[in-house]
């Protein structure tokens, strides 16, 4: 044993083993070490750790080394999954821990793994949600870096281009793809699909709002609906119009008090899917229903302040992103003129 500095409540100790140098700190009842292939580099090493410990900049990074990444974003959803979307944020984390960067330890989480796991999410997800899932790891990193003490020099995902999203969609239906949509839910095995349909256009709700949305948040007295579960995470409350609300009405009740009976989100995507299929319409998703209600009630002159508080839009350039006013209607309020 080799002692290179020592005091009562700290040691600095370099031995041999194996084929290794290994040098061992122990300071004020905290014990570190590493291990190194030549000795002059475990006393360069030993020397500035305990003269870090002593000004007490030294950065303790044990953690990096026994903590994996799915480790981090437990930490992570159990402190903050209350400001998020459950299903939504919880499944992001699965994804992700179930590739190899879910088990890959701090210490080696860095640019060229974090982009191999980019690559592999694209083969099978959209831009935006691999974007999404970078964005989560790169969060969770700031929060173990700020408040959980984990030691990271840097964030590795500043390393990594993200993916860049595709242009916006601006897919509207028009009247006759409209009234084809309707007759093709009708013969969907799903006795909801029309209404579902019709809710998301009179309302702009995104679907996971409409899922989670229950008869006790509706007033149909006062024509207002309370949309608890949103994508930001901030409730709101907005608007049922007269087919909204007759909608409503004509829905049998369900056990858990939700307006629509859906099984799950990927049985409802596939039911909805085929529907457009028979219907005959190309490329239309089904947030393209938001778009299509942002721009009939745009076209009837709501202003944007009020689609923002209908729709949940935080601004005016949002709204633009899903108001699409065709030419027209821009050319019959000129005649009216």
């Amino acid at each position: 044993m080799d002692v290179n500095r020592s005091r009562k409540d700290r040691k600095m100790y370099i031995r041999k083993h194996r084929n290794k140098w290994q040098c061992y700190i122990r300071y004020k009842g905290m014990r570190i070490g590493q291990s190194f292939t030549l000795r002059s580099s475990a006393v360069k090493w030993g020397n500035k750790t305990m003269t870090q410990l002593e000004e007490g900049s030294f950065k303790n990074r044990d953690k990096l080394f026994s903590m994996k990444l799915r480790d981090l974003l437990k930490l992570y959803v159990d402190r903050y999954k209350s400001k998020y979307r459950s299903n939504s944020f919880e499944y992001a984390i699965r994804v992700i821990n179930r590739t190899n960067i879910g088990a890959c330890h701090l210490a080696h989480l860095d640019g060229v793994r974090l982009s191999n796991f980019r690559d592999l999410m694209l083969q099978t997800r959209s831009t935006s949600t691999v974007r999404k899932y970078l964005l989560i790891i790169s969060k969770a990193i700031s929060i173990g870096t700020k408040e959980l003490g984990i030691p990271f020099d840097h964030n590795p995902v500043s390393m990594v281009n993200l993916p860049t999203d595709p242009a916006h969609r601006d897919r509207v239906l028009s009247e006759h793809e409209k009234v084809n949509l309707f007759n093709s839910c009708e013969d969907s095995p799903l006795f909801s699909m029309r209404s579902i349909v019709e809710f998301a256009i009179e309302t702009l709700c995104r679907r996971g709002e409409i899922f989670n949305l229950s008869y006790n948040q509706c007033d149909l007295t006062l024509g207002e609906a309370f949309v608890s579960k949103t994508k930001i995470g901030k409730p709101r409350k907005i608007g049922l119009s007269p087919r909204a609300i007759q909608i409503i009405k004509d829905l049998p009740r369900t056990v858990d008090g939700k307006l629509f009976n859906v099984k799950s989100i990927s049985s409802f995507e596939k039911q909805f899917r085929s529907v457009v299929r028979k219907a005959g319409i190309l490329d239309f998703h089904f947030h393209d229903l938001r778009h299509t209600g942002a721009t009939i009630l745009a076209m009837k002159g709501w202003t944007t302040h009020e689609l923002m508080a209908q729709g949940g839009w935080s601004s005016a350039e949002m709204v633009a992103r899903y108001a699409n006013i065709g030419a027209k209607h821009l050319a019959k309020r000129l005649q009216s003129k």
